[in-house]
């Protein structure tokens, strides 16, 4: 179910996690004043979008032309820096699937390969939208089947803070890491993954994946100390024999 207040919550906890990391400080992160921003009027959004984008709190860059990231070249959208022409046709500015008045980009993704964050009103889910048809919740052929624009539709979807909390502990859990892009093209910041997939991902916040790296290492020690005795007691056998 979706509240505007949970909402903004979820987002605010999500960027006051990461401004801790060496890549962005609290020069980044701007609050709405106590009326919300006045200079949001985006076309084709219905007003609970609209009311929605005036009370969220934004990563606004601190250099011209420059681009953040929140996550692989996840570009954060500071809405209320827009230009004028993007305001009026904002998914066409940048190339991505247009959207129902009920849904808005919260971050998009900076090239073909990255993910574009959906935020659904209606519901209060957040679609992790990829050109790629990363974490679909249908077949591959059926995926095929939908138009471009109708694609996003099912990409997995999450409650807006459950989320954001699971971006948080990867972040705290040191699973993913953002540090500064020395040329800070095509993006300022780089994102680090310890992990392949998702999977491995909860393996490292649950420890999983250390206890099955202790019991290897257990394992191995009592195989070598099992040899040592052997090889003790060979050389004991031979010293005795000598003898």
């Amino acid at each position: 179910m979706y509240s505007r207040d949970a909402t903004v919550t979820a987002v605010l906890r999500f960027y006051r996690s990461i401004i801790r990391h060496p890549y962005l400080n609290a020069n980044n992160l701007i609050l709405p004043p106590p009326d919300g921003w006045p200079s949001i009027a985006l076309v084709h959004k219905n007003t609970t979008v609209l009311d929605l984008l005036r009370h969220l709190p934004y990563l606004r860059p601190e250099k011209q032309y420059e681009e953040l990231t929140i996550q692989w070249e996840c570009i954060p959208i500071c809405y209320p820096d827009l230009l004028d022409y993007k305001r009026e046709d904002f998914e066409k500015s940048y190339g991505l699937p247009l959207l129902p008045s009920h849904c808005v980009y919260l971050a998009r993704a900076g090239s073909y390969l990255n993910t574009s964050l959906i935020l659904d009103t209606d519901t209060g889910n957040v679609i992790e939208y990829s050109v790629m048809g990363n974490d679909i919740t249908t077949s591959n052929e059926e995926y095929e089947k939908l138009p471009l624009d109708e694609r996003w539709k099912v990409h997995r979807a999450t409650p807006v803070e459950v989320f954001f909390e699971g971006w948080i502990r990867r972040f705290d859990g040191l699973v993913w890491m953002l540090i500064p892009n020395p040329v800070e093209q095509p993006v300022s910041g780089r994102f680090y993954s310890r992990a392949e997939n998702r999977r491995e991902e909860e393996m490292l916040l649950t420890g999983e994946e250390l206890e099955e790296r202790i019991g290897q290492d257990e394992e191995r020690e009592t195989d070598e100390f099992a040899s040592e005795q052997r090889l003790v007691g060979r050389r004991q056998r031979e010293h005795v024999t000598v003898s």
